[in-house]
């Protein structure tokens, strides 16, 4: 960091590494054990629509940037499916919005939202490529023209 660094910094990311996963790991099981269940299916719709939005928007992103980096297209959408699965700093705004009272249903939305992501997430950075590799390749069909058809004269005109 800025105010340590070389072996300090070293032997203090070392030392404190375990103490952020455990806070970070219990901020989480706070944040799921202060969200009532029941509270999920009214904001289901909004958050699937959101984490929908938000999905095409990361792999749009990804893309742009993958491909201003000279990445080829294939990498272009592996580096957006990946970047789907990222909603957790979500989860960090909305506990800090109901624990500070500012919106009480910005907790089961952002839950369902997230959820929703954590089951998208993985898929997207799997199917991402193959779905636009099948897509290229209905383009590229659409765009090739087709070899001239075979009439009966011109078969019979070819040499042995």
């Amino acid at each position: 960091g800025i105010a340590l660094s070389g072996e300090v910094a070293e032997g203090a990311h070392t030392l404190l590494s375990p103490l952020r996963d455990l806070f970070a790991a219990v901020f989480f099981v706070f944040f799921g054990l202060h969200t009532d269940p029941a509270s999920i299916p009214p904001v289901l719709l909004p958050a699937l629509a959101l984490a929908l939005l938000t999905a095409a928007t990361k792999i749009a992103t990804g893309y742009w940037a993958a491909r201003r980096a000279g990445i080829s297209v294939k990498g272009r959408w592996r580096a957006g499916g990946a970047l789907v699965a990222r909603g957790e700093f979500s989860i960090v705004i909305a506990g800090l919005a109901v624990s500070a009272g500012i919106e009480p249903s910005l907790g089961p939305l952002a839950t369902a939202y997230v959820l929703i992501l954590v089951v998208l997430g993985p898929l997207t950075a799997r199917y991402t490529e193959p779905l636009a590799r099948r897509l290229a390749g209905r383009r590229t069909a659409r765009t090739e023209p087709s070899p001239p058809a075979e009439t009966p004269a011109s078969v019979g005109d070819r040499p042995s």
